[in-house]
């Protein structure tokens, strides 16, 4: 599959800074291990997303949610690397760093309920 190469290869990097960033301010303890995983997580889904969107910008260029969710994953993987840059171990911040998933569902379901099968309606 070589047209996911480059989103897996932007999820990896995204995932190394991530990680970098984290790891030079010392080693997670026990405690904060979960928020680092978390970060890890959500920093290669981000980055991947990101990556493998921008080929469907022309497309959606006209729709407001499209732009909301690019915005938000933008959003997301910006308060994932500064958390990890601060070392903050709070799971409300990787929580709220989830937002452009919740944004999705919802648009999922809107979409589902109109019968849609484009998620981006508006």
């Amino acid at each position: 599959m070589p047209e996911l190469a480059t989103p897996v290869l932007t999820g990896l990097v995204s995932m190394l800074v991530v990680a970098v960033l984290r790891l030079l301010k010392g080693r997670p303890s026990r405690e904060e291990l979960d928020a680092f995983i978390l970060a890890l997580v959500l920093s290669f889904i981000d980055g991947f997303m990101i990556a493998y969107l921008v080929p469907y910008i022309p497309s959606f260029i006209s729709k407001l949610s499209f732009h909301i969710f690019i915005y938000l994953l933008l959003a997301s993987l910006t308060a994932v690397i500064y958390a990890s840059y601060r070392a903050i171990s709070d799971v409300k911040v990787y929580a709220t760093a989830m937002a452009p998933w919740f944004f999705i569902l919802v648009l999922i379901v809107a979409a589902a309920a109109q019968g849609s099968r484009v998620v981006f309606l508006f």
